[in-house]
C-alpha cells in the first residue's frame, strides 16, 4: 500500500473504508473502535489500590494515554451509564486533541478508482471499472459522492493513437490505462473543471475479501438483477440472479451485485454500487472491528493505494468524523446528463452534457452543505398574474431549491401566498424556503398528503414579489 511510512494496523483499515468503500465513516470507525477498547479496559477487574485503567493511542510519532476514570466503586443502576459517559467524553477529547486538523478551507476532492483485474494481471495499463468522486467541504462539514459512468467519451490529455485515442478522445475509463491514477485525475479535472488533489485505488478482489472479513453486508434489493454473462476468473461467463427483497450477501455476491451490467444499464449499476457502499457503512458501524484488525489490515495493504500521506489521512479522519449523515449526498451521472451514441468501431458510448454535469455536481455539493434544499418543491400560480409562478420557480431554482413541478393553482384569487408542507420531516426546508422568499413563518401550514409528488407546495398569491437582493 503506497501511503509512505507504514502506520498502525487500524489506521490502514480506516483508510480502506473511508476512501474505497466511500462511506466517509473514517472518523466514526476510529471513535467507535477506541470506545470499544476503552469499555473493555473499564470492565477489566483490578486490584485494590491499583491505578485507573487507561488506553494508549498511538498514531505515528504521536501517542497519548487515555484514562478511564472511576472516582469510586459504582454500585447503583446508573453506574454503567455514568462510566460509559465518562469514556465517551474521554474518547471525544482524544479525537479532538490528538488527530491533526485538516489544513485549509478549500474543498477536498478525492478520486475513488475500482480496478477490475485478475490476480495474474499487472495493474499498470488496466482500465478503471469504477470511478467515483468524493468531494468534502471542510467549512460546512459536508460531502458529496458522485459516480461517473465508464463509457463517457471524453478528452484524455496527451492520449494518442497508440493508446487507442481518436483525436485525443476515448472512454473515461481508459485514462487509468494510459497514465494511472494521475492521468485519471487530470482527465476528470480537464473535462469537468473539478480540481482533484488525491486518489484512492482498490482492486475488486480486495473489496470482496474485505466484505467477507466483516461477515457480509445486508442489501435490500429493490429490482431483480439477472446477468447471463457475468465474467469469471477463468475468462468464462456465469449466470447470476438476485431477486427482490432484503438478503445477506458475502463478498463474492456483493461484488456480483455491484458490478453486473448486462441485465440493466450502467446507471443502475452505479446506483447499486452506492447501495452497497451504504450497506458496508452500516455493517462497519454495527460491528466490533478490533478483533478483525490483523486480517483487515493485511487485505488493505495488498489492495489499496493512495497519494494521501499518513498525516493527511489522520487529519481527514478527524474532518469526516464531524460530518453528519444528513450532510452526505449521492449522485449518479445517468441518462439525464449523457447522450448514447455508437462509435466508429460499433461500441456503445456516452456523450456527456458537460455543462449539465457541472451543474449537477455543484448542486450535489450545495445540497450536502444545505440539506434543506433536497425537498421536492412544487410551485402553483394562484395570483391571476400570468408567468408569476414561473418567475417564482426560477428564483427558487437559482437559490438551489429542488423545483419539480410548476402549474396553475385550482383558483386564481389567492390574496396571500402560502407554503404547505405535504411530506414528513420537511418543516425545516419549508422554513428555509419561506425565509428566502421573505414570507412570514405564519404563511406555513401542515397539509399531510398520501404519496405526494412533492414535499412542499408554494401557492403564489397576489402579494408575491420576487426578491431582488
Amino acid at each position: 500500500m503506497s501511503i509512505g511510512r507504514a502506520g498502525p494496523p487500524l489506521f490502514t483499515i480506516l483508510v480502506f473504508w473511508a476512501f474505497v468503500l466511500g462511506g466517509l465513516v473514517f472518523g466514526a470507525i476510529f471513535v467507535s473502535n477506541w470506545r470499544v477498547l476503552a469499555m473493555r479496559v473499564e470492565a477489566t477487574p483490578r486490584a485494590a489500590g491499583a491505578p485507573p485503567p487507561s488506553v494508549r493511542l498511538a498514531a505515528g510519532p504521536v501517542s497519548v494515554t487515555l484514562p478511564v476514570t472511576a472516582s469510586a466503586p459504582q454500585t447503583t443502576a446508573a453506574a454503567p451509564a455514568k462510566a460509559s459517559s465518562q469514556v465517551a467524553s474521554s474518547i471525544a477529547s482524544v479525537v479532538k486533541t490528538v488527530l491533526p486538523d485538516w489544513q485549509g478551507t478549500d474543498r477536498v476532492n478525492v478520486l475513488l478508482l475500482g480496478i477490475d483485474k485478475r490476480d495474474d494481471e499487472p495493474i499498470e495499463g488496466t482500465r478503471s471499472d469504477t470511478m467515483m468522486l468524493a468531494s468534502i467541504d471542510p467549512v460546512s462539514k459536508s460531502a458529496a459522492l458522485v459516480s461517473l459512468p465508464r463509457d463517457m467519451w471524453v478528452n484524455i490529455p496527451g492520449c494518442g493513437v497508440r493508446a487507442g485515442c481518436s483525436g485525443g478522445q476515448q472512454r473515461i475509463n481508459v485514462a487509468h490505462a494510459v497514465g494511472g491514477p494521475e492521468m485519471a485525475m487530470q482527465t476528470v479535472t480537464a473535462d469537468f473543471g473539478i480540481p482533484l488533489q488525491y486518489y484512492a485505488r482498490v482492486d475488486f478482489r480486495g473489496f470482496e475479501q474485505m466484505i467477507n472479513a466483516v461477515g457480509g453486508v445486508a442489501i435490500d434489493v429493490d429490482w431483480p438483477v439477472k446477468d447471463d454473462e457475468y465474467p469469471t476468473a477463468d475468462y468464462g461467463y456465469m449466470r447470476i440472479y438476485f431477486g427482490p427483497g432484503p438478503q445477506l450477501m458475502d463478498g463474492a455476491q456483493a461484488l456480483e451485485y455491484a458490478r453486473s451490467r448486462h441485465g440493466m444499464n450502467d446507471f443502475a449499476r452505479a446506483g447499486r454500487q452506492q447501495k452497497v457502499i451504504l450497506a458496508v457503512r452500516n455493517r462497519v458501524l454495527q460491528m466490533d472491528m478490533l478483533s478483525r484488525a490483523p486480517e483487515l489490515a493485511g487485505i488493505a495493504q495488498q489492495s489499496v493505494s493512495t497519494n494521501l500521506s499518513p498525516v493527511q489521512m489522520l487529519a481527514l479522519a478527524k474532518l469526516v468524523s464531524q460530518i453528519d449523515h444528513e450532510r452526505i449526498t449521492n449522485l449518479v451521472i445517468d441518462a439525464s446528463y449523457v447522450r448514447p451514441f455508437v462509435g466508429d468501431d460499433g461500441a456503445d458510448l456516452l456523450d456527456p452534457d458537460i455543462p449539465a454535469i457541472k451543474r449537477a455536481i455543484a448542486n450535489a455539493e450545495r445540497t450536502a452543505a444545505h440539506p434543506e434544499l433536497r425537498a421536492r418543491v412544487e410551485v402553483l400560480n394562484g395570483s391571476g398574474t400570468a408567468g408569476l409562478g414561473q418567475r417564482a420557480a426560477d428564483f427558487l431554482s437559482a437559490q438551489g431549491f429542488n423545483v419539480v413541478r410548476i402549474a396553475a393553482a385550482e383558483r386564481t384569487d389567492y390574496t396571500s401566498s402560502v407554503v404547505q408542507v405535504l411530506g414528513s420531516d420537511t418543516s425545516a426546508s419549508a422554513r428555509a424556503l419561506a425565509e428566502v422568499l421573505r414570507m412570514p413563518e405564519s404563511a406555513i401550514s401542515m397539509e399531510p398528503t398520501d404519496n405526494p409528488t412533492a414535499d412542499i407546495r408554494i401557492v403564489v398569491g397576489r402579494d408575491f414579489r420576487v426578491p431582488t437582493s
